[in-house]
C-alpha cells in the first residue's frame, strides 16, 4: 500500500508540473513592455542595450526601427556573428522589406550592397568602418555576447569603438550579466551611456523537470530528488513518452556529434505523421542538389519525423531541418550545442542527457541558459519545459544550480593584431592609435588604477613593439606613415595578414597554379583539419615566412602567433599539410563524397575550411595588385556545389 500511495504523490506531482501546457488561445500580437521601451528609446535617438531571454522577441525591436529608418530613407546594418545566421536574416528580411531593400555582405556572397538594409557578418562591418568613410545610420550587433569571445571578440570591440557618433547603436543578447558595466564602457567611449533594456521573465515560462525511473516526469525540486538512482530509457521510450504527455517536438541536446547521427538513424523505418509535408519543403530547400538527396540521415529526416543537427552537416542540410522544426515538422532533433548559439528553432521541450560539453567540462551557466532558452515557442506554447534524461541525484542537483544562476559575467578578449595598427596609423595619429587601445573593455574593465595602468602600459609596450617590426618589414616609414606596401597590407584584416601579405610582397606566388594557391592560402585556416593527408603540398615558401615571422616577433619581445606548430608534423603530416591538402584536391575538382572519405572530415567541416579559404582569398582579390587575378581564379574553383549554392 505504501508504495501504491507513493506512485500515486508522483503522479499528481507530474500531473502539476504538466498543468496548463499547451496552445495558448489566438489572438492579436500585443508586444512586451521591453520590446515597446526599447523602441521608444530607438526612436529618440539613443544608443540600447537589449538583454532578454532566448525567444522573447528581441528581432521584433530591430524590425520595428528598421521599419522607421527605412521610411526616412536612412541606412541600417544589420551584424550576425554566424553566416548561417546571416543568410537566415538576410531571407527574413527579404520577406519583410522586400528583396530590393536589403542586401548580404559576408566573406562569400555580395548581393545588392547599395541597399538600405545590409546584413553582414560583424567583420565586414569592422572593415567598412576601418575606411574611416562614415557609417551606416543604424547599426544592430546581434549576439552581442560575442564580445567576450576569445578569437572574435575584439572584433566587436572595434566596431563599437569606431562607429561614428551619428550611427546609432542596438546590441541584443540574451545572456549579457554585467550589462551596467558594458554600458558604462560604451558610454566612456561615445559619451553617452545607452539605454539598458531587461527583460527578466521570458514570455513562455520554462519548467524544469527529470525523468525518473517509473517513467514518470517529476519537478526539478530537492525533495524529490533524495535516493535518487539513475535510470536508463532507450531514445524511443523517451520520445514515446514525450509525444504520450504532449511534449512534442523536442530538441535533444547531445555532447558528440557520431551520437546525434546515430540517434537519428535509429527512427528511420518508424514513421510519424506530415511525411509529404517534410518531403516537399525539403525539396524547395535542396532543388536538385545530389549531395542533399543522398544524404545518409534523408530517411530518419521524412520517414521518421527526426533528424540530426551539427556543425559537421553541410548548411543546406542545417537550414532545412531548422525549418521542419520551426513549421512544427519534426518530432525531435538531436543536436549539439551549436543549434543553441544563435539560430532562432525553438521546441516545446528540451531534452538534456548530459550536463557535460562535448569537451568534457561541465556546462557553464551561459552554455546551460542557451541550451534550455530554446524551450517554449512564443504564440506556440504556454510553457516550455526542460527535461533531465539519465540523469542521477548530482547531475539535477546540477541543474538545479544552473537554472537558478546568473551568466558568467561578459570578459573582453581584446588582443593587437598587425592589421589593426596599420589601419589605425593610417587614419589616425600615433597618440590617436594610442588612445584607440586605450578605449578598450579589456582596460576598462580593470578596477584597480595600479593594474589598469600597469596592463595599459603593456599593452602600448607591445602596440610600439609592433611598430617597430612593421618598420623593420618596410609596411611603416620611420615618420610612422603607412608605405605603398602598407596600404595594400592593411586589407588583408586577418589575424596572420603578415603571413599572406609577405607572400604578395615577395611575388612568391608568380607561378603557382590557382588549386594550389588555395591550398597554400587554405593551410592558414583555423577550421578543424583534416584527419588525413590527400596529397602532399609543398608548403616551403609559407614555412620560411612563418619561421622568420616568429624569428622577428621574438627579437621584438612580441607574443607569437604560435602559426608554427601547425607547420611541424608530429608523427603524422602536421594540420595546415591536411587542410592545405584537402582545399587543393577540391579546386582540382575533387569528388564531394570521395573528398571528404579521404580526408576523413565531416562535410560541414570541410565546407566552412573551404569557406574560410574563399573569403581570406577575396580579400587578396580585393587588393589593387596582379595577385588580383590570381586569388579570383583560385576562389572560384573553391565556389561549387555543395559548397556553395
Amino acid at each position: 500500500m505504501a508504495r501504491k500511495g507513493l506512485k500515486n504523490r508522483l503522479l499528481e506531482a507530474e500531473r502539476r508540473f504538466l498543468e496548463g501546457m499547451g496552445e495558448p488561445e489566438g489572438g492579436d500580437f500585443v508586444p512586451s513592455p521591453f520590446q515597446v521601451r526599447a523602441l521608444d528609446h530607438l526612436l529618440r535617438g539613443h544608443d540600447v542595450v537589449v538583454v532578454a531571454p532566448t525567444g522573447s522577441g528581441k528581432t521584433w525591436i530591430a524590425l520595428r526601427a528598421m521599419e522607421g529608418f527605412l521610411s526616412e530613407g536612412k541606412t541600417t546594418w544589420y551584424t550576425t556573428p554566424l553566416k548561417a545566421l546571416s543568410n537566415q536574416k538576410y531571407d527574413d528580411f527579404r520577406e519583410h522589406f522586400g528583396s530590393e531593400n536589403v542586401g548580404i555582405l559576408t566573406g562569400e556572397r555580395r548581393e545588392n550592397s547599395a541597399a538600405p538594409i545590409i546584413v553582414a557578418t560583424t567583420e565586414v562591418l569592422r572593415n567598412v568602418l576601418y575606411r574611416g568613410e562614415g557609417g551606416p545610420d543604424f547599426v544592430v550587433l546581434d549576439e552581442a555576447h560575442y564580445l567576450g569571445d576569445e578569437d572574435r571578440g575584439t572584433t566587436w570591440e572595434e566596431v563599437i569603438i569606431l562607429s561614428p557618433d551619428e550611427t546609432q547603436l542596438l546590441l541584443l543578447s540574451a545572456t549579457i550579466s554585467n550589462v551596467e558595466e558594458l554600458a558604462g564602457w560604451m558610454a566612456s567611449i561615445r559619451g553617452r551611456k545607452p539605454k539598458v533594456v531587461r527583460a527578466r521573465g521570458r514570455p513562455v515560462p520554462l519548467r524544469y523537470g527529470f525523468l525518473s525511473r517509473r517513467g514518470i516526469l517529476l519537478p526539478l525540486q530537492e525533495d524529490f530528488l533524495y535516493g535518487l538512482k539513475r535510470a536508463r530509457f532507450s531514445p524511443e521510450e523517451v520520445l514515446d513518452l514525450l509525444e504520450e504527455k504532449g511534449l512534442l517536438p523536442a530538441i535533444w541536446f547531445l555532447g558528440r556529434r557520431r551520437d546525434c547521427d546515430l540517434m537519428a538513424k535509429r527512427f528511420g523505418a518508424m514513421p510519424w505523421p506530415g511525411r509529404q509535408e517534410r518531403l516537399e519543403l525539403f525539396r524547395e530547400v535542396a532543388g536538385e542538389d545530389p549531395y542533399l538527396w543522398s544524404h545518409p540521415l534523408l530517411e530518419p529526416l521524412i520517414e521518421g519525423g527526426v533528424a540530426s543537427h551539427h556543425a559537421g552537416h553541410l548548411t543546406g542540410w542545417k537550414v532545412a531541418v531548422e525549418r521542419m522544426l520551426a513549421r512544427g515538422l519534426l518530432r525531435a532533433v538531436f543536436a549539439t550545442m551549436t543549434l543553441a548559439a544563435g539560430l532562432d528553432v525553438p521546441a516545446r521541450t528540451v531534452v538534456l542527457s548530459s550536463l557535460s560539453s562535448g569537451n568534457g567540462h561541465e556546462l557553464s551557466a551561459l552554455e546551460f541558459q542557451q541550451m534550455t532558452g530554446r524551450a517554449g515557442r512564443r504564440g506556440k506554447d504556454r510553457v516550455g519545459f526542460v527535461i533531465l534524461v539519465g540523469a542521477g541525484r548530482r547531475e539535477c542537483l546540477t541543474g538545479l544550480r544552473l537554472s537558478r544562476g546568473e551568466p558568467e559575467p561578459l570578459r573582453s578578449s581584446f588582443r593587437l593584431q598587425y592589421y589593426q595598427i596599420l589601419n589605425l596609423l593610417e587614419r589616425y595619429s600615433l597618440q590617436e592609435a594610442k588612445d584607440f587601445v586605450g578605449k578598450s573593455f579589456l582596460l576598462y574593465q580593470i578596477r584597480s588604477g595600479k593594474k589598469r595602468r600597469k596592463v595599459k602600459k603593456l599593452l602600448l609596450k607591445h602596440f610600439e613593439r609592433r611598430i617597430g617590426l612593421l618598420q623593420e618589414l618596410g609596411y611603416l616609414d620611420e615618420g610612422l606613415q603607412v608605405t605603398e606596401e602598407g596600404k595594400w597590407c592593411l586589407l588583408l584584416r586577418h589575424e596572420h595578414s603578415l603571413v599572406l601579405s609577405e607572400i604578395v610582397r615577395r611575388e612568391l606566388w608568380r607561378g603557382v597554379d590557382p588549386a594550389t594557391f588555395a591550398g597554400w592560402v587554405g593551410s592558414l585556416g583555423s577550421e578543424r583539419a583534416p584527419r588525413r593527408l590527400i596529397e602532399r603540398v609543398d608548403l616551403k615558401v609559407i614555412k620560411g615566412i612563418i619561421w622568420e615571422l616568429e624569428a622577428l616577433e621574438r627579437k621584438w619581445g612580441i607574443p607569437s602567433m604560435d602559426l608554427k606548430e601547425l607547420y611541424k608534423p608530429h608523427g603524422e603530416p602536421a594540420e595546415a599539410e591536411r587542410r592545405a591538402s584537402a582545399v587543393r584536391a577540391w579546386a582540382e575538382g575533387m569528388n564531394w563524397r570521395e573528398l571528404a572519405e579521404e580526408a576523413d572530415m565531416e562535410e560541414g567541416d570541410l565546407q566552412r575550411l573551404i569557406l574560410q579559404t574563399a573569403e581570406l582569398l577575396r580579400e587578396m582579390e580585393d587588393l589593387p595588385l596582379e595577385v588580383s587575378g590570381l586569388a579570383r581564379k583560385s576562389r572560384e574553383l573553391l565556389l561549387r556545389p555543395p559548397v556553395f549554392t
